[in-house]
């Protein structure tokens, strides 16, 4: 596995892993211990057209760390091995600065910090799980013998460790009658979703790939769809079978008063590679989200997007976003402030001004919104502040639990088409 496809699921699994006590933790502590000292690098981070080296002052690193579930401990522990390895300087007031960087840096960073903490073989095991039933939904009892020969460990601990992989959500589990097999939330970014399209398409019945066939066409041309739109047009039963195969993904944008989303391909994502590498932690999709928000929901008075692919290209160009301020971005951009994605800036008492802290995130969400794609239609709230974002894995994990004894059987029949190719 290389280095930035190793970084990426340190980055994506340590998340899964920062609610997780005792033996389990202990069992895959490098693994998080790597991923949050990567997505604390990855927080500190800037790539600005006008500052190479920019300088974050100490309590703005705190804060950060402190909404992103980066405890005192990893924060100190981190800042030194980010400092040891060349990526930072930390002066004696504690501020930061971060000697250059990409996402790709981020991603290699984080993997050579797992490599040199002696990670197990059960933890070499899991990201190389994860890589496999990504490329391909795998049986249950395939993934304990790949696990058991490829890593020498004991049937008895392969299966253990792949219950554990189970209940922390790092791998999904689907069971139909006699069929167990395992997938994740990456198995339609990996170059390959057209082909794994057709597989799912050949379970439906023709009335099925009908409306499926006009949520895509749709899809094509708006970029991305509100959520209710699209399980009016599917079928609540499609609807649900389709996100718990990880077929679509559904981001939440969420404010005081309730939680709507949209649904977009995970193959819209994909940039010159796969899309997992670009955006493992959902940065570009968080962007995308709020923009769409401030798109569709805010008023004139409060300071509405009209032309978001104009908006963007001034972030990427390093323009401040705002002239004399705008109310708006002092209650909109809030996740994205706290995924240090952007800086805002008050100018007034309710005024404030927005510039992008990383312009590669920017340029992604770029290809989703460029030529209408992005949604004319994807967010629908109330008016209120958006003040979080929910990404493609959490989302679908909540519908997984409430699905039925059909819907388990319809995923399970798709998965084994992706397993065995047909």
């Amino acid at each position: 596995m290389d280095k930035k496809t190793k970084g990426a699921w340190l980055l994506a699994q340590s998340k899964n892993l920062d609610a997780v006590t005792g033996a389990g933790a202990a069992r895959l502590e490098n693994i998080s211990y790597a991923g949050r000292i990567g997505r604390l690098y990855n927080l500190l981070r800037r790539n600005i057209a006008d500052d190479p080296n920019p300088i974050i002052s100490s309590e703005t690193v705190k804060r950060a760390c402190q909404l992103n579930c980066i405890d005192k401990p990893t924060r100190d522990v981190g800042l030194t091995a980010l400092k040891n390895a060349g990526r930072i300087d930390v002066a004696k007031n504690g501020a930061v600065s971060v000697l250059g960087a990409t996402t790709t840096a981020v991603l290699e960073t984080t993997s050579d910090i797992f490599d040199e903490a002696d990670p197990s073989s059960e933890e070499e095991a899991v990201l190389e799980l994860s890589e496999k039933v990504a490329e391909r939904p795998l049986g249950r009892h395939d993934a304990t013998t790949f696990v058991s020969d490829l890593y020498k460990i004991p049937a008895a601990k392969a299966t253990s460790l792949i219950d554990l992989c189970k209940s922390t959500a790092i791998i999904d589990e689907e069971t139909d009658r006699d069929r167990t097999i395992l997938f994740n939330s990456n198995t339609f970014r990996d170059g390959q979703y057209a082909k794994k399209t057709l597989l799912v398409l050949e379970t439906l019945t023709a009335d099925e790939k009908h409306r499926l066939t006009e949520v895509q066409d749709r899809m094509r041309r708006n970029g991305a769809l509100y959520d209710a739109e699209v399980k009016k047009m599917l079928g609540a039963e499609l609807y649900r079978r389709l996100i718990s195969v990880g077929f679509f993904d559904r981001m939440e944008v969420s404010n005081s008063t309730e939680a709507v989303g949209y649904i977009a391909s995970p193959n819209d994502f994909q940039k010159y590679g796969r899309p997992f590498e670009d955006d493992p932690i959902d940065d570009a999709k968080a962007l995308l989200a709020s923009l769409t928000y401030g798109r569709t929901r805010s008023t004139y008075v409060r300071g509405n997007i009209t032309m978001p692919d104009a908006l963007l290209r001034a972030l990427i160009a390093g323009r401040e976003i705002g002239k004399n301020g705008v109310r708006a971005i002092g209650e909109d951009y809030r996740e994205l402030e706290a995924r240090q994605v952007v800086k805002v800036t008050a100018r007034s008492s309710d005024r404030y001004t927005m510039k992008l802290l990383k312009k590669d995130v920017g340029e992604l969400a770029l290809t989703i919104v460029r030529g209408g794609a992005a949604a004319q239609e994807a967010i629908l709230l109330d008016g209120s502040a958006a003040t979080a974002f929910k990404g493609p894995h959490a989302v679908r994990k909540e519908v997984r639990e409430k699905n039925n004894v059909g819907d388990r059987r319809f995923v399970t029949e798709a998965l084994d088409r992706l397993r065995s190719g047909g």
